[in-house]
């Protein structure tokens, strides 16, 4: 929901001006990346059986 973000990206593809594009396909795809690192080690942190299983007991 960034302001004006998907309206650049459109017109960027339109005018096919690839570094814009790039970027901003870098910063969404970045901002998923640590959003789900985040998410991970809240679900460790929130939920104590998470942070005490061990893979090997299976």
């Amino acid at each position: 929901s960034w302001p004006g973000v998907g309206n650049l990206l459109v017109v960027s593809v339109a005018a096919r001006d690839l570094a814009v594009v790039q970027c901003i396909l870098l910063l969404v795809a970045a901002a998923m990346v640590f959003s789900n690192l985040i998410v991970d080690f809240l679900y460790g942190f929130l939920d104590p059986r998470l942070a005490s299983a061990d893979p090997s007991e299976g």
